[in-house]
C-alpha cells in the first residue's frame, strides 16, 4: 500500500478513512447535540469520497412517505416484470 492511501471503513454505505471516530460525538468538529457537526455530513473531514447522490434527493415524497413520482413507478414496474 502506498503512503498516499489510507485504510478505509464503510459505515451505512459511505466510505470513511479508518481513523474516523466510532461516533460523531467523539469528533473534534462536533459541537453539541443541538448544533451537531459544524462541517455537515457532506463535508465530513473523514470522508474518503463524496456521498453518492440518489435520484430521490430533494424529492418531497422521499421523506418518510411512499414515493408517487412517475419515475419510481416505472422502476418498480421493471422490477416486477423480471
Amino acid at each position: 500500500m502506498s503512503q498516499n492511501q489510507k485504510n478505509l471503513i464503510v459505515i451505512d454505505g459511505v466510505r470513511y478513512y479508518a481513523d474516523r471516530p466510532s461516533s460523531c460525538k467523539s469528533c473534534y468538529f462536533w459541537k453539541n447535540n443541538k448544533r451537531g457537526c459544524i462541517l455537515g455530513k457532506n463535508n465530513c473531514y473523514y470522508l474518503a469520497e463524496a456521498p453518492k447522490k440518489s435520484k430521490c434527493d430533494g424529492c418531497p415524497y422521499a421523506k418518510g412517505r411512499t414515493c408517487a413520482s412517475l419515475a419510481c413507478y416505472k422502476e418498480l414496474e421493471k422490477r416486477i416484470r423480471r
